[in-house]
C-alpha cells in the first residue's frame, strides 16, 4: 500500500484512504440495506460466497456509497495491491473530462475481450474502449455520479463477487468502458480472499438442473441488450496483444 501511496503522491494526485472490510474471520456486519442473498448465489453459481469475498464486496460498495453521499461527481477507486503506470495521472485527468454517459471506466482487467474502440486519447497511445463482456477484476476504476447511483441501486443485494456485478453491466444498464493499454497492474501476491469455488459449499441437487436454464436466460438477456445497443458496442474485436502487464491476465 505504501508503494501505491508514494506513486499517487509523486503524480500529485489527491488521495483519501478508505478502510477495508475484513471478512477473514467471518461474515462482516451489514449496514443500511445490504442483504446477503445466499439463495440467489446457490442457483446462479452453485455455491455460497465466502466471508472474505463478502468483505471485499462491501469495501467497494461502501467506498462508492461514501463518495456518493459526499457529493462527489467522480471518484477513482483503487485496491491497495496495484501499481500505477507512469502516465496514470495525466490519463486520469483526461478521463475525468469525458462526457457523463461514460459512467464507469475500468483502468485494468484480467480478461481480454472483444471491444469497440471509441476514441484515441490525447497522448496518442491510449484508447478508450467499450467491451461487450466483462473484463473481470475490480482493482481500479473511475466511476461518475450516474454510475454510482446505478451500482448503489442494484448491488445492495449481495449474491456474487463485486467484479462480477461490474461484468454484468447489462443487467442494470451501467455504461461501462475501459482503457488500453491499462493504466495500472496487479502486484504479484497471495490474496487473502478465498474464492467461492474453492472448497465449494454443497447445494441441493435440483439446483444443478436449474443452473443451465439460468445461464441460458442471462445469456439471452445479454445478447438482447447488445443488439438493442448495437451501435454502441460494434464493430468489436480483440486487441492484437495483451493490453496490460498483470501476470494473471488471460488472453
Amino acid at each position: 500500500m505504501y508503494g501505491l501511496l508514494g506513486s499517487l503522491k509523486f503524480q500529485r494526485l489527491r488521495t483519501s484512504l478508505v478502510s477495508g472490510v475484513d471478512g477473514r474471520a467471518g461474515t462482516p456486519r451489514l449496514e443500511a440495506d445490504e442483504i446477503i442473498c445466499n439463495a440467489t448465489t446457490r442457483w446462479r453459481h452453485l455455491c455460497e460466497l465466502k466471508s472474505s469475498e463478502i468483505g471485499c464486496y462491501l469495501a467497494h460498495l461502501r467506498a462508492i456509497r461514501h463518495a456518493y453521499h459526499a457529493g462527489l461527481n467522480r471518484v477513482c477507486i483503487l485496491e491497495d495491491d496495484v501499481q500505477l503506470e507512469p502516465d496514470f495521472g495525466a490519463m486520469l485527468a483526461e478521463l475525468e473530462r469525458l462526457p457523463d454517459e461514460m459512467e464507469m471506466i475500468r483502468l485494468m482487467g484480467l480478461k481480454v475481450r472483444k471491444r469497440k474502440v471509441i476514441k484515441q486519447l490525447n497522448d496518442g497511445i491510449h484508447i478508450l474502449v467499450r467491451p461487450e463482456r466483462g473484463w473481470c477484476g475490480a482493482q481500479g476504476y473511475l466511476i461518475n455520479r450516474q454510475g454510482m447511483e446505478k451500482v448503489l441501486g442494484y448491488a445492495n443485494r449481495i449474491f456474487e463477487p463485486i467484479d462480477k456485478v461490474f461484468d454484468h453491466f447489462w443487467q442494470f444498464d451501467l455504461k461501462l468502458y475501459g482503457v488500453e493499454p491499462h493504466l495500472l497492474w496487479e502486484t504479484e501476491h497471495t490474496s487473502s480472499i478465498v474464492k467461492s469455488n474453492v472448497g465449494r459449499t454443497r447445494v441441493a441437487r435440483w439446483l444443478y438442473w436449474l443452473h443451465p436454464f439460468g445461464k441460458l436466460w442471462r445469456s439471452a438477456g445479454r445478447h438482447i441488450y447488445l443488439q438493442r445497443h448495437r451501435r454502441a458496442f460494434y464493430p468489436a474485436q480483440k486487441p492484437k496483444e495483451k493490453p496490460g502487464r498483470t501476470a494473471r491476465m488471460k488472453m
